[in-house]
């Protein structure tokens, strides 16, 4: 039996023409044409979900803040030379006053780094059976319910703190199991709304983490200054629950179950899309997947990713503040810009990719391993850079800002690679390289926390950003060599009766 013809090969032109003059059905109504289809408000429930997601990821890095005592108690090293430079003064640490943003608590190191990690371990556990769960429950109710999950949790957060730190870790860890199901639920969500010419621009819908990190961190800071670091937690409740009302309106499993989506759009849809997405559920080939070599090349690349990505999301904004010198809003708002341009510059990666591939400029191959370079290269040696300037804090706030931003090209590398390998189980794969790759969200908190557990400086902290270089660039350079896009056998599994052994053998 010959391969069927892969989504390509449609000629989207034609396609296109079918679409034109949609006529999108609102809930309740007789037909009326709309200029914007139902798919792009699709992609911005992607984009929406994202943003709401990382806030309860995110938001503990600069909460820990105005949580803690600890080391916030002495004069950065940073300030302390501009001190000894300007007065010739001693080199005598001098103690700060610390504001009152509500209870403070005496957390060392490793209890701070604990804290930080528990989120992930949660994420990772949640993260394994999530491409399942979604691929067989729908993605619209792991996603709805998962947010709930979260608004409820993450307001608990502050009364668990009142009692112990241990409770504390518990709410996040439940945060983080929720979170952990979100991502691949995306991934399957994509597969089933996305026409392959325009796959870029909704993996780039992913970059609503960027955002989030860009409002969460200034927005906590400030609430933190003027009510509490416990409303920095409510505040973050009260979006999600927001969000949760516009999903359940807005957002559907794929186009068949969507209520005011167009005959037209949805044929345009499933045309495009061709034989590579099954509407059939099927159990995920995981003994495939597994023994699958392009598999492990994303999950190499992913782990580096997400290696470098909590480097900033998890400790920057201590760095800034505990060396550099930064109070609590300038931590939170310099933190959160190397996150902004990443927005932008992803969103125009994924715009980039889709024109490359339409006009055939350059193949699908050739997309994802170039791209490498910006995603995972270039910011790696930005990252080892920083080791080099000091307390010159200008070149930290660029070499920080431009490592992140141009790490936007993910949409077109470790982002957008599942769907290329398959569609049908894109949700199943990202979830293992979630899993596999999340563990660097507790690596990451305990190097940091090691390093500098006698002495928070710019030696230890450039020894920290060394090693998140060398592991971007690692991860980038085997997934330039060994990676691949192709379309594997087993994604068309979801089309066929037979077993697992029986493919095997085949």
């Amino acid at each position: 039996m010959s391969k069927p013809a892969p989504a390509e090969a449609f000629e989207i032109e034609d396609l296109l023409n079918k679409e034109k003059n949609v006529v999108v059905q609102p809930r309740g109504g007789k037909g009326k044409k709309f200029n914007i289809p139902v798919r792009f408000w699709i992609g911005i429930m992607v984009f929406l979900t994202t943003y709401i997601n990382y806030t309860t990821r995110v938001n503990m890095s600069i909460s820990i803040i105005s949580m803690t005592k600890g080391k916030s108690k002495t004069t950065p090293e940073c300030l302390l030379k501009d001190m000894e430079t300007t007065n010739n003064s001693s080199t005598t640490q001098i103690p700060k006053h610390l504001p009152d943003y509500g209870p403070r608590y005496e957390w060392d190191e490793n209890t701070q780094a604990l804290v930080l990690a528990s989120y992930f371990y949660g994420y990772v556990i949640g993260s394994l059976p999530a491409g399942f769960v979604s691929e067989t429950w729908g993605p619209f109710k792991v996603i709805f319910w998962t947010h709930v999950l979260s608004a409820i949790m993450n307001s608990l957060s502050v009364f668990g703190t009142w009692i112990h730190y241990s409770v504390l870790v518990i709410t996040r860890i439940v945060l983080g199991l929720a979170a952990g199901l979100v991502y691949p639920a995306l991934q399957v969500l994509i597969a089933k709304w996305a026409p392959p010419a325009e796959k870029g621009k909704f993996v780039a819908g992913l970059m609503g983490n960027t955002l989030a990190t860009c409002i969460t961190w200034p927005l906590v800071g400030a609430i933190t200054s003027s009510a509490g670091w416990d409303w920095g937690f409510h505040v973050v409740s009260i979006q999600i629950a927001v969000f949760c009302v516009i999903f359940f309106f807005v957002a559907a499993d794929s186009p068949d179950t969507h209520s005011f989506i167009s005959e037209e759009e949805k044929s345009f849809i499933k045309e495009a899309q061709g034989a590579s997405v099954s509407s059939k559920k099927a159990v995920p080939p995981y003994w495939s997947i597994l023994k699958s070599f392009p598999f492990w090349m994303l999950t190499i690349l992913h782990f580096g990713n997400l290696y470098g990505l909590y480097l900033q999301l998890t400790t920057v904004p201590k760095f800034m503040a505990e060396v550099v010198g930064f109070n609590l809003k300038e931590a939170g708002g310099l933190s959160a810009l190397p996150h902004l341009l990443r927005l932008f510059l992803g969103t125009a990666f994924g715009s980039l990719g889709d024109f490359l591939k339409r006009r055939k400029i350059l193949s699908n191959k050739a997309i994802r391993k170039s791209f490498v370079l910006c995603s995972h290269i270039i910011p790696g040696i930005l990252l080892i850079g920083i080791s080099f300037v000091g307390c010159n804090w200008p070149p930290i706030v660029a070499l920080l800002t431009f490592s992140m931003a141009i790490n936007g090209a993910a949409v077109l590398t470790n982002l957008q690679n599942p769907q290329d390998l398959a569609p049908n189980f894109a949700g199943s794969i990202f979830g293992i390289i979630s899993f596999i790759g999340g563990t660097t969200g507790f690596i990451v908190p305990a190097i940091t926390g090691g390093l500098i557990q006698h002495h928070s400086g710019t030696k230890e902290w450039g020894y920290n950003f060394i090693i998140g270089g060398c592991v971007y660039m690692a991860s980038g350079i085997l997934f330039m060599v060994f990676g691949s896009v192709e379309e594997q056998s087993w994604n068309r599994k979801a089309d066929t009766a037979q077993s697992e052994p029986e493919e095997q053998a085949s």
